[in-house]
């Protein structure tokens, strides 16, 4: 494949240009609920306290993993730039959530009126080479339930904060802490604690189906008549349909194979951000070409789709494995979640969003 050495370990030996947040408030469906706005931390370096307020008149269940809320994994929460409007590159995770796995625990209730803060650590997810003023601004989607829910309902609530500026010291930002360790990778052909027979013979797998279904959905992406394609992509537009046929087939060509390429495919959790307990399927660090597959994925998935709009190991895969730079660029995003939330989305949107990819791959295999 083009890009997947797929480190798969039995035992213990190993077997975009960017999208922006700032695009993602072209959702087709803007909503006046949720006000977001940032201001410097009085603490800390490069770090921001984004104030949100529920200005509805519905309390709001909003999602907090892999969101603006989310206090635990390594996500883009803001988009940096400098004052050539360069954009400090992020480096964290993108990550596929399993839906039926959310639980309380993964919102926070947002009354009406209601405002809640937090401070986010830009530096720990995005690298400042030089210093100098940037500027920051926090958009993008955000996922919910009803209150006393935990069922994501859709469309996303959209949001736009304001554009502040910081300065920020280079030297000072490189003694924080990066989220992500710099773990090496070229040259780990050894592993401690791999994969167990079983994630071995699902990892392969997964990833022999990933190729088929992803070669099908490119065939169906590129027939025009293809009803099943406007759905998902929001459009019948060549252009639309060529990309989306370029990138399942690199999609298809990087799963073909599990022993060359720049880019990796763990079946264990490589950087330790997995939780038994989920949300997570998997996770992928887009700028290294890293998918990790987590224990929900193989403990609770089926290896092929069961049903319209339900997760599996093939399609989740397919999620991942669009998320790597190296593989078709500009990678995907996770601009929404789920069947309803991704079709929600606009064209341009839909085209950069990793769930339409793993969906559409589903519909065209199930028939939908």
């Amino acid at each position: 494949m083009k890009c997947a050495r797929v480190l798969l370990a039995l035992s213990s030996v190993a077997s975009t240009v960017q999208a922006r947040f700032a695009g993602a408030v072209n959702h087709s469906k803007r909503s006046p609920s949720l006000e977001v706005t940032l201001a410097p931390a009085t603490e800390g370096i490069a770090e921001l306290v984004a104030t949100i307020k529920n200005v509805g008149s519905a309390d709001l269940n909003l999602l907090k993993v892999g969101t603006l809320l989310d206090e635990r994994l390594p996500v883009q929460k803001v988009l940096a730039l400098d004052e050539a409007g360069v954009e400090a590159p992020f480096r964290g995770i993108h990550a596929s959530i399993q839906h039926a796995a959310l639980r309380a625990e993964h919102f926070q209730l947002l009354k009406a009126s209601e405002i809640i803060s937090m401070v986010i650590n830009v530096a720990a997810v995005h690298d400042f080479t030089a210093s100098g003023t940037y500027t920051f601004k926090a958009s993008g989607l955000m996922p919910f339930a009803n209150a006393g829910s935990a069922e994501l309902i859709g469309p996303a609530l959209t949001y736009e904060s304001n554009t502040i500026s910081l300065y920020v010291d280079a030297q000072k930002v490189a003694s924080v802490p990066k989220a992500l360790s710099a773990r090496p990778l070229e040259e780990r052909t050894e592993v401690q604690e791999g994969c167990n027979a079983t994630q071995l013979a699902a990892s392969t797998a997964a990833l022999a189906n990933c190729e088929i279904l992803a070669l099908a959905a490119a065939a169906d992406a590129a027939d025009p008549s293809s009803a099943r394609f406007v759905e998902y992509f929001r459009t019948n537009s060549s252009t639309t349909r060529q990309t989306v046929v370029d990138r399942l087939t690199a999609v298809a060509a990087d799963c073909a194979t599990t022993d060359s390429g720049p880019s990796r495919y763990f079946c264990y959790d490589y950087y330790g951000i997995c939780e038994s307990s989920g949300p997570l399927n998997a996770y992928t660090l887009w700028d290294v070409s890293t998918s990790v597959m987590c224990s929900l994925f193989y403990d609770t998935l089926p290896p092929l789709p069961q049903g319209c709009h339900r997760q599996d190991q093939a399609t989740t895969t397919i999620h991942e494995i669009t998320h790597c730079e190296a593989v078709y660029s500009p990678h995907t995003n996770d601009y929404a979640y789920a069947y309803n939330e991704s079709i929600a989305l606009t064209p341009a949107f839909a085209l950069l969003n990793a769930d339409n990819y793993s969906l559409f791959a589903n519909a065209v295999y199930m028939k939908c």
